[in-house]
Formats: structure tokens, sequence, C-alpha cells
């Protein structure tokens, strides 16, 4: 079986990222990046089971086919993502916390 594919939409590496580990660095850059570190890990983990996270249910049926986990043991930044063709991978579409006002920030930037 062929390696799983794991595509990163280019706002989450030069947007969301970026806002974590600015934010988390504030008070303890080790923190920051153990945090980013477990983020990498769990898309790995996506890529390699893309069914494994839990629907997200906006009420915009445009998308209603992401899905989304928590980022392992840092279970406050959640990671949305949809599967690609096939089961063999996935596309990893925002990284956010789930403090925020997750389904207005979806709805307007639908990232495909």
């Amino acid at each position: 079986m062929a390696d799983p594919v794991l595509e990163i939409h280019p706002e989450v590496e030069n947007s969301d990222l970026v806002e974590i580990a600015a934010y988390i660095a504030e008070n303890d850059s080790v923190a920051a990046v153990r945090v980013l570190d477990e983020i990498e890990r769990t898309f790995q983990f996506v890529a390699s089971f893309p069914e494994a996270g839990t629907l997200y249910h906006p009420a915009r049926k445009a998308l209603s086919d992401i899905r989304m986990m928590p980022a392992g043991a840092y279970r406050n930044y959640l990671i949305f993502y949809q599967g690609i063709k096939d089961g063999r991978g996935a596309r990893i579409l925002h990284v956010l916390h789930a403090a925020r006002d997750i389904a207005s920030i979806v709805r307007k930037n639908p990232r495909k």
C-alpha cells in the first residue's frame, strides 16, 4: 500500500499555525514547539486514517464533508480536514482553537 497523501492548505501553514505558535510563544516558546509537533503528528494520523475524525455538521451543505479531530493531547486545538478520494489521505483545511467561533470562520473562509 502506498504512503498516505497529506495535503495542507497554504493558509494553514501561513496563517493558522503561525498564529497558534505566536500566541503560545508569548508565554512559553517551548510549549509552542510541543503544540506544533502534536499538531503535525495529528496531521500524519488523519492522512493515514481519514475517516477517524468526527464529521463537522455546519448549516451550509457545501461544508458537510469536513471532519475534525483534536490535536492529540492538546484537545483545544481542532484540525479540520477532508478525506482525499479513495481514502488515500487527507487535506488539512483549518487548525483552530476550540474557543473561537469555528462555524463563522469556516463559513467565511471555506478552504478547499
